[in-house]
């Protein structure tokens, strides 16, 4: 993480564009006003009913503003809002007065702010902790990308019947398309937004290194992704311009598959992008192939494909948080061989195998001699040492498939599958000589030994148990020392 903050520094630093807005909070304001006034100029060129298009990008924008840079984006967006009330009241021929129709503005201006600040700020308190995750990151943004969607096409909606701009008798019809035509701004455009504004401006209020600039390498698997994904969009919706049947607008859902490959293959960054070019492909082919019978399907279909997609990036991460997690319960902290969980487990398995196919297998269990005193006399950090030492030492002499691991204190257990007692035995010789020429402040250290082969139809418990109460003769008769047990289960008859 610290690689990447580094590189996004650097980048800063070699970018006029962003020296340029570094300090100067007019041209940031100016640049934000215009590019809202573009965005939500975009999203008209789509609108299929007065106040709703098939998605409404400056919602996304207003988010992504008020996100990435907090109150310094309030007033451009509020001039925003308040010239494109003016600018709508002249191209529907509103009757009302200048000053009705900047008080018209104003109130847009804070129904569609307030929201999304509210929502935006729950994110960005989030994205700040450094004890955050994607998959937590992802979600809460969709919850309240949702939320604050719909209380901002409540209250714009309620704004524009207050000051005469729509008549009350189309609030409910006029609801729905409304919410979810922000809700697909916000939530297929919104994080490509962020991170254009994050890395425009060098002071922001969040970095989201997770998704800025962790992008993969280019290849043939990620250029037939994109293909196919094209494909797919226009042969649907191509489908149904010409088959003229609402059933084939449902279509479009099948690219849920293609952006959840994209997503658990791809880079954050990458998905982000392939996301927003996959929504704005589906919203020029709505106004191309005049496809508005079957607008609310699509709407739906931007919402749940970025859901979706947005979702899969959560994949790879969860898979890393389990196998971190799974790392830290079988591996032993100290020493770095593996936990007593992991060895538990494993010799269940090798057992079975074992007795199905015939297979020698034996157990070792060891521990150190006089290790206590050796603590008492050193002190503890050089006790944790020479169990690292021990370790590294053991370890050196097993091959792939056998298995050291840690039980506690300075107790040790060795599998070795395909291991007769006497093949074994060799091995731990070796190991015994190798511990002993450890040496700790005055001492060498030593190391006793129990040794047990596994007899038919033994389990582990008992496998266990016969190597440790081996462990127990060698500890009697002075350490130092290998003692092997007893096939009891061949000597009873068993």
């Amino acid at each position: 993480m610290e690689t990447v903050k580094t590189q996004s520094f650097e980048r800063q630093d070699t970018r006029w564009y962003v020296n340029l807005f570094h300090g100067s909070a007019l041209l940031r304001s100016t640049l934000l006003l215009i590019i809202w006034l573009a965005v939500w100029q975009v999203g008209r060129l789509v609108e299929y009913t007065e106040h709703a298009s098939v998605w409404f990008p400056p919602a996304g924008f207003t988010f992504s503003c008020l996100l990435i840079l907090g109150w310094r984006a309030v007033i451009p967006i509020m001039m925003g809002a308040i010239i494109i009330t003016l600018w709508s009241a002249n191209h529907y021929q509103l009757s009302l007065t200048v000053n009705e129709q900047i008080w018209a503005g104003f109130l847009f201006g804070l129904a569609h702010i307030i929201p999304y600040w509210i929502a935006s700020t729950i994110v960005g308190h989030l994205a700040k902790k450094d004890s955050h995750s994607v998959p937590q990151l992802i979600v809460t943004f969709l919850l309240v990308a949702g939320l604050s969607a719909l209380v901002t096409a409540f209250l714009v909606i309620s704004s524009l019947v207050y000051t005469n701009q729509l008549d009350i008798s189309e609030f409910n019809q006029t609801l729905l398309p409304f919410w979810v035509g922000d809700m697909a701004g916000v939530i297929a455009l919104g994080p490509l937004f962020s991170i254009f504004l994050i890395r425009v401006f060098p002071d922001a209020n969040v970095r989201l290194d997770e998704f800025t600039y962790a992008v993969a390498e280019t290849g043939k698997s990620r250029s037939f992704k994109i293909i196919l994904n094209v494909f797919l969009i226009v042969l649907t919706m191509l489908l149904a311009y010409l088959f003229k049947v609402p059933e084939s607008a449902f279509a479009i859902f099948f690219l849920t598959v293609t952006h959840m490959w994209i997503a658990c293959t791809e880079s954050p960054f990458f998905n982000v992008i392939s996301l927003a070019f996959s929504s704005f492909l589906i919203v020029l082919l709505v106004h191309l192939f005049g496809l508005m019978d079957h607008v609310m399907v699509y709407q739906f279909a931007i919402n749940v494909i970025a859901a979706n997609a947005l979702f899969g990036i959560a994949i790879p991460q969860l898979k890393a948080v389990n196998q971190k997690l799974k790392l830290e319960v079988f591996t032993d902290a100290l020493t770095k061989v593996s936990s007593r969980q992991y060895m538990e487990q494993r010799a269940q398995l090798e057992i079975m195998q074992s007795h199905a196919e015939g297979i020698k297998l034996s157990l070792v269990v060891f521990d150190l001699d006089r290790f206590k005193q050796v603590n008492d006399t050193y002190g503890h950090n050089a006790g944790d040492k020479a169990l690292k030492r021990v370790s590294h030492a053991a370890k050196k002499l097993l091959q792939n498939n056998d298995v050291i691991a840690r039980f506690g204190g300075d107790e040790f257990v060795l599998l070795l599958p395909g291991l007769s007692q006497s093949e074994a035995f060799d091995v731990v010789e070796k190991i015994r000589r190798a511990i002993h020429e450890i040496q700790v402040g005055d001492e060498f250290l030593s190391s006793s030994f129990g040794i047990a082969q596994l007899s038919p139809r033994e389990n582990y418990k008992t496998l266990f148990q016969r190597a440790d109460e081996a462990l127990y003769i060698s500890k009697e008769n002075g350490g130092n020392q290998i003692s092997q047990a007893p096939d009891k289960y061949n000597h009873s008859g068993k």
